[in-house]
């Protein structure tokens, strides 16, 4: 395995992006690169990550997971920093209220685009790289990690574009995970039960990003399709 270990964050930011980054470079990984649409945040997240960890280089790349050209321009840019990388973290979705029947059906659309159209470019463009990866390292994990929610079983009205989005999203990483982990691949679920606050017990960002490291560290043979994080 290369000696420079390497985890891309697409959806990084203050909360669970950020976080996760952070505790996958304190254990090891020492290459980061952070994607989000917000360019001044990235910065944020990137001194952030780099007063938390020492020896840890952090790249920034701006991209908008909705909008399918700006996201293959922004995978071949990766393509460019890195050739080896071991995690992908997709963090991308937009929480914001949706009254049913009257949110607007282009914003649905918008929301699938982000959702489940953006991981799904994501896991053509990754699997790939993870299949070769597999076959070259027996001690590498090539994990593409997703965060998720509990809305497929707990489905909320007011916000229901996220809840059916989600909801589909975790039908198409359940098909990765089974059709990918014989191969060395795993293709796991970050539940999030619930909203995210810094002073929540459980359902804190820091919290969230040791459950997301748990999941990845779990040895090959005992790999799970999901981590589900309740607060209660």
């Amino acid at each position: 395995m290369s000696a420079t270990r390497t985890i891309v964050v697409f959806g990084s930011g203050p909360g669970i992006g950020r976080s996760v980054a952070q505790e996958f470079a304190s254990n090891g990984f020492n290459y980061v690169i952070l994607l989000a649409r917000n360019h001044t945040r990235l910065h944020q997240d990137k001194t952030a990550i780099e007063k938390s960890c020492k020896d840890v280089k952090v790249d920034l790349l701006t991209v908008n997971l909705a909008d399918k050209a700006s996201l293959k321009e922004t995978l071949a840019k990766i393509d460019l920093l890195s050739n080896d990388i071991e995690c992908v973290f997709y963090n991308g979705a937009r929480v914001a209220p949706s009254t049913l029947l009257e949110f607007p059906v282009e914003e649905v659309e918008l929301d699938f685009k982000t959702t489940n159209s953006g991981l799904y470019l994501v896991a053509q463009w990754c699997i790939p790289k993870f299949q070769a990866l597999a076959k070259s390292s027996s001690a590498a994990k090539p994990s593409l990690l997703v965060t998720n929610s509990i809305l497929y079983k707990n489905p909320v009205p007011a916000v229901f574009s996220l809840t059916l989005t989600k909801a589909a999203q975790r039908s198409m990483v359940e098909c990765m995970y089974q059709t990918y982990k014989d191969g060395g691949i795993h293709c796991g679920l970050v539940s999030v039960g619930g909203e995210v606050a810094p002073e929540n017990k459980a359902l804190n960002p820091n919290n969230i990003a040791r459950k997301t490291w748990g999941l990845f560290d779990q040895p090959k043979e005992t790999w799970a399709l999901e981590v589900e994080i309740l607060e209660g």
